[in-house]
């Protein structure tokens, strides 16, 4: 693929996002029921035309930016609107609903909100109250058009701990990374879910989606704890919004010295 192929791709793909967003789909974790308008999936409509907008800004690619950024700012609006809910005090698993989603823990880490937003911390909050038992955290507790039981997911567990990192509460993203950490088997391996009363390690083994949740919480904790890291800031973080140039309202946070 050359570099003409390459940018027309690209811009393919940006206007497939404005062209989709607003149809129903089955969101991350691929559910069996209805088709929903789930509010991760709008986040991430965002994330893709807002990438793509400061993509062709900074290098110069072609693409209809006007169009991209009028339709990423709709869909910011639209899920402020729709996928936070007033009186849950969190952004709910899809539109107008009332059901947690672990997924949205990722909202401040992809940067379509600052981590000190109430909105923010309500949702860290709430999924900490209402989806997570013995340190470990489920993606969601309501129907998916499934049978039976699943167990706590290990990717969202570490997704617990960026946020926390990154939110000031350094004690309780070291907390909940200790404990699950502790849950590895013998070889250090982690498997997708986890039993919470008995600590059985359930689903795919091993689970790479986990192993890579476990080193970026390594990278969150040591940002938030003041190390040097050795290579750019992470996803999220102030200092990553200055380096791409961008102003940084991500925060008040100041990383532990």
């Amino acid at each position: 693929m050359n570099e003409l192929e390459i940018t027309d791709f690209f811009s393919k793909i940006a206007d497939h996002v404005h062209d989709v967003w607003r149809m129903p789909d089955y969101g991350i974790w691929e559910v069996r029921s209805e088709p929903r308008h789930f509010t991760y999936s709008k986040v991430m409509a965002w994330v893709a035309l807002d990438r793509a907008v400061h993509i062709s800004e900074q290098y110069d690619l072609p693409g209809d930016v006007k169009k991209w950024s009028k339709t990423r700012d709709i869909i910011h609006e639209q899920v402020l609107l729709h996928g936070y809910n007033v009186e849950v005090g969190a952004f709910v698993r899809s539109f107008d609903s009332k059901e947690l989603d672990a997924a949205n823990l990722r909202i401040p880490l992809l940067e379509f909100l600052p981590f000190s937003d109430p909105r923010v911390q309500g949702t860290i909050d709430n999924t900490i109250e209402q989806l997570t038992e013995k340190g470990l955290v489920y993606r969601y507790r309501n129907e998916d058009g499934l049978h039976g039981e699943e167990g706590a997911f290990g990717l969202c567990t570490f997704w617990l701990v960026d946020v926390l990192a990154l939110s000031n509460r350094l004690d309780e993203a070291r907390e909940i990374f200790r404990n699950i950490v502790s849950r590895a088997n013998h070889v250090g391996l982690f498997s997708e879910q986890f039993d919470t009363d008995t600590g059985e390690l359930l689903g795919n083994f091993p689970q790479a989606f986990t192993h890579i949740g476990l080193i970026n919480s390594v990278l969150y904790l040591a940002y938030a704890g003041g190390r040097r890291l050795p290579e750019r800031a992470p996803i999220g973080t102030p200092a990553h919004r200055i380096h791409i140039g961008r102003e940084d309202h991500s925060s008040h946070f100041v990383p532990h010295q």
